[in-house]
């Protein structure tokens, strides 16, 4: 191979190369963060059951889409601090364990979907209780230093008869505060069928009578877990005004150290990049050069028009 030869394959491998550690985008050092840090853990506990997609939230709104609403402000309100969440419905299950990633989060608040109709056995306001003293009596013993509060979120309906052994004066023994946001009208409404909470389905159908079900919101039994919580309870009818929510959680916020987030890297990005740029100018200039040395190219052609 002649010495051109292998300058070329050298340029083009360098170009390679040099492409691959751009998209890498390679730094050195560590740059300090300014971070704050929430010393609340925040545990979300939804009820998923159908009645949550009736149609009297802010006049004829999904209910879920209040929480939804809700939740996301919640994340903004508390930067810094750790959110996990618990769905119940026919049964209790952790969506998300605690996480200072608020991305995590609402991921899971937008994708939280709800029962299909007729898919459990009814709602009971009580069913988790079991399952959140668990996650709580974990987050103690990995995380003793920090404060735990309990968000409850749902419409206080109870559809089947009997309830758990505890109550949720059992959760109020593992936090320190938190609230009770309630969902829905006394009145109620009906719930559309579809999964996507269209009507294009039609609603869901009380099989005793074969009309449309209609559910309704029970504020005092809302109003009776907040009580055994000793946190507020606040009937969401639209959105904003959560802030007396956050100042109740009384939250401790100080200045991250480097170290306490994810480090921040001097960027050198931009020097290959203007290495890629260098070794593509040369390459082309190469290349036009390679082009005008070629003989055929200058000459005419054979034939050409007369």
């Amino acid at each position: 191979m002649s010495r051109r030869s292998t300058l070329v394959v050298v340029r083009r491998v360098a170009i390679a190369l040099t492409f691959v550690i751009v998209l890498l985008r390679p730094g050195v050092g560590q740059a300090d963060v300014s971070t704050q840090l929430n010393d609340v853990d925040v545990l979300v506990v939804v009820d998923r059951t159908r009645s949550m997609a009736a149609l009297d939230y802010a006049g004829s709104k999904p209910r879920i889409e209040g929480v939804r609403n809700d939740l996301s402000a919640l994340a903004d309100e508390l930067p810094g601090a750790r959110f996990a969440m618990l769905g119940f419905g026919a049964e209790a299950r952790l969506v998300l364990p605690f996480t200072t990633d608020v991305a995590a989060f609402r991921s899971a608040v937008e994708t939280l979907d709800l029962e299909r109709p007729r898919q459990g056995d009814g709602s009971r306001a009580d069913r988790p209780v079991a399952e959140i003293v668990q996650v709580l009596e974990r987050a103690q013993e990995q995380r003793p230093e920090r404060r735990r509060v309990v968000v409850y979120v749902g419409d206080g309906e109870d559809t089947t008869s009997g309830g758990s052994d505890s109550d949720f004066g059992d959760v109020a023994e593992h936090v320190v505060g938190g609230a009770v946001l309630g969902y829905g009208t006394e009145d109620g409404a009906k719930m559309p069928a579809a999964d996507d909470l269209s009507l294009d389905a039609g609603y869901v159908e009380d099989p005793d009578s074969g009309e449309s079900a209609v559910s309704r919101a029970d504020l005092d039994r809302l109003r009776e877990i907040a009580g055994d919580l000793d946190v507020d309870f606040l009937h969401r009818t639209r959105s904003g005004g959560l802030d007396e929510v956050v100042d109740s959680f009384d939250a401790s916020y100080v200045d991250g150290e480097r170290g306490d987030g994810p480090p921040a890297k001097h960027d050198l990005t931009w020097v290959f990049g203007l290495l890629l740029l260098g070794l593509l100018l040369l390459e082309l200039r190469e290349g036009w050069r390679a082009l005008w040395r070629t003989p055929d190219v200058l000459l005419p052609r054979k034939g050409g028009a007369r």
